[in-house]
C-alpha cells in the first residue's frame, strides 16, 4: 500500500513557503539624470521616476515646460481612485515663513540635507503600521522665497526612498530654486 500523505504533505509545505514572501532584494541602481528625456511635466525624467516608485507604467500630470515648471503628479492611473505616488512642486513664492519650513522639519523628524544641496531636509514617509513606505525632501532658498517639495508617497519595494527624494532636490535645485529659470541638461 503506498502512502499518500506525503504528496499532500508536500503541497502543503510548498504553500506555506509560497505564502511567506521575504522583502524585495534592495535596489542599489542610481537614478541617474533626473532631467534626461523622454520627460514628464516638462522636466522630471521618466525613468527616473518609474524606478522611484516602481512602476514602468504611470500617469503624469503638471506642467508642461521647465520654464514655467510648478508642479508634477505622478500615479498608476489617472483615474482619482488611483492616489499620487509621487509629486514634485515648486512653490514661488513661497506663501509662508522660513520658521514654518524648521517647524516642518522638527515635526517630520527630518534630517537636514546633504552640504551643497541645502538648505532643507528630508524624512521618511511611513505607512500607519509604521513600515517605511515613501520619503519627503523639501529644499528652499537661502531667503526662504522659494521651495521645492519632493515626495515619493508610494515608492519602489527595495529602494532607499530618502536618497530618491535627496537625488532629486539635488538635480533639480539648481533649475528651480534660481533667480533665472534654465533648461535642463
Amino acid at each position: 500500500m503506498r502512502n499518500r500523505s506525503a504528496p499532500a504533505l508536500l503541497a502543503v509545505i510548498l504553500i506555506s513557503v509560497a505564502g511567506c514572501s521575504s522583502p524585495p532584494p534592495a535596489d542599489r541602481r542610481p537614478l541617474g539624470s533626473v532631467t534626461t528625456p523622454p520627460v514628464e511635466c516638462g522636466l522630471i525624467s521618466n525613468q527616473a521616476i518609474g524606478r522611484a516608485i516602481g512602476l514602468s507604467d504611470f500617469y503624469a500630470s503638471g506642467s508642461t515646460s521647465a520654464n514655467d515648471f510648478s508642479h508634477c503628479v505622478v500615479s498608476k492611473s489617472p483615474s482619482i481612485r488611483d492616489k499620487a505616488s509621487m509629486t514634485v512642486e515648486l512653490q514661488d513664492p513661497f506663501p509662508s515663513t522660513l520658521q514654518s519650513l524648521e517647524n516642518g522639519k522638527a515635526r517630520d523628524r527630518g534630517v537636514a540635507l546633504p552640504s551643497g544641496v541645502g538648505p532643507g531636509y528630508s524624512a521618511a514617509i511611513k505607512d500607519t503600521d509604521g513600515n517605511i513606505v515613501g520619503a519627503k525632501a523639501f529644499a528652499w532658498t537661502q531667503d526662504g522665497t522659494k521651495m521645492l517639495a519632493i515626495q515619493i508617497v508610494k515608492g519602489a519595494p527595495g529602494r532607499d526612498h530618502q536618497a530618491d527624494a535627496v537625488e532629486f532636490v539635488r538635480q533639480l535645485r539648481p533649475l528651480l530654486l534660481t533667480s533665472a529659470p534654465q533648461q535642463p541638461r
